[in-house]
Formats: C-alpha cells, structure tokens, sequence
C-alpha cells in the first residue's frame, strides 16, 4: 500500500533558471558582499568570480561552510566572527526569491494531499530545507509538503540511496511504501529503483528516456497531470 509521493524540486515542481549565475544565487551573492564590504572593499564581481570556484560543490556542502570557504577565497581569516553573520547572510539570502512553478504542479500537489498521502521532498539543491521552505512558500507550494530533505543539509546528492532512505526515515515508509517522480534518469529514476522506491520519470527530456529505456516497469510520464491518473491506477481507484 502507497502511503508517500517522494519528489524531486527542480524541473519537477519548479522551474531551474539558466545562466551562470541565478537571480537566486545573485541574491546571495549580493547579501554577503554588502556584509564583506562592510571591512573590506569588494564588490559583486568579485564575489561571484570566488562563488564560480566553488560552484560545483555547493550542492553538498552546508550552506553555512559554503559561505565561509567562499569568504576565505575573498582573503578573509576562516576564524573572523564576521563569518558567522556571512554564513546565515549567505543562507537566507534568497528568501525573497519566488521561482515559478511547473504547470500542473498545484494539481498533484493537491490531489497527494487530498488522498492523504505524505509528501517528502528529495532534493539535489544548494539551499537548506529551512531555506526551501520560506521559498516554496513564496510559490504558495509548501503546505503541501511534509518533509524537506536537501542534498545540502545531509552532504549527499542523489541518485545515493542513502538521501532516499533520510526521507523514508523521516516519514516512517518502507520503500514499498513510496513513490519517487523526478524529471532525470539519474538521479530520481536510478536514486529510486536502486533504494526499492518505484520510480516515475517525468520526461522533459527524451535523453532520459533512452538512457532509462532498460528499467524494467518504469512509468513514464510526459506531464504533471499525467502522475494523477497513473497515482489513481496504483492506488487502484
């Protein structure tokens, strides 16, 4: 019996921005430069040219360290207090920031509630879950979900079971008790499958179709109105 509807963030329920560098991210970026230049002269390009360094590891490092590695680049002691305040600067520093949301994504999100299932989200992202929240909530999406579980909090990226098993602990399913929809092959179809989660491939993407084409049983969908139907069908309605 189904009791959970894991899903991935980005490209599933909101939209990713392109470019280098974020509206989301250049709102952190701002934040910590107006604290660094309050004893040192820098400015935003400088920042964002120490942030581009570090880039690659921001999904699993705490948004907090991040913060302080990305400061010690700029020339600053690790041990100054002042970063301590860029660390939470760094952290909440997008809050403001409303991402928009996939079509479809408000109807399933309901239809899951409706139903009474628990809701986790399985998240390769930079911010906290603390973090997450205020910003799903921006969107109007977070009432829907139960538990956030970031790559960034727990230092681990899917598709390691182990992120998968973090969000079956904190809703108390086994994994045949949950469902996990994401948009990429390897990460959410892969993370899924091999922690014993069925998997549902929203595919944006033909690529992760061909690269998933071998999954025995996967459901493919190529909406968010498509999940309701396909739930409907597996929880036999």
């Amino acid at each position: 019996m189904i009791k959970a509807v894991f899903l991935d963030l980005w490209d599933t329920l909101i939209y990713s921005e392109p470019g280098p560098i974020e509206t989301y991210t250049r709102m952190e970026l701002e934040s910590i430069t107006k604290t660094l230049s309050r004893v040192k002269n820098i400015d935003i390009d400088r920042v964002a040219r120490a942030y581009r360094v570090l880039v690659e590891y921001r999904g699993v490092i705490k948004p907090g360290v991040y913060a302080k590695l990305l400061a010690s680049l700029l020339g600053f002691n690790p041990n100054d207090p002042l970063l301590e305040e860029v660390a939470v600067e760094y952290e909440f520093g997008a809050v403001q920031y409303t991402p928009r949301v996939v079509e479809g994504a408000r109807e399933l999100l309901e239809y899951i509630k409706n139903k009474g299932l628990k809701t986790a989200l399985v998240t390769n992202t930079h911010f906290s879950s603390s973090t997450l929240r205020i910003i799903l909530g921006n969107a109007g999406l977070s009432r829907y979900i139960d538990v956030i579980v970031s790559s960034a909090d727990y230092e681990v990226l899917k598709p390691h079971p182990r992120i998968f098993e973090i969000a079956m602990n904190a809703l108390g399913v086994k994994p045949f008790e949950a469902i996990h929809i994401g948009d990429s092959c390897s990460r959410d179809v892969l993370g899924a499958y091999v922690s014993g989660i069925k998997p549902i491939l929203y595919a944006r993407r033909s690529e992760s179709i061909r690269a998933c084409e071998e999954i025995p049983g996967l459901t493919i969908i190529y909406s968010l109105r498509e999940a309701i139907p396909v739930l409907e069908k597996i929880l036999g309605e």
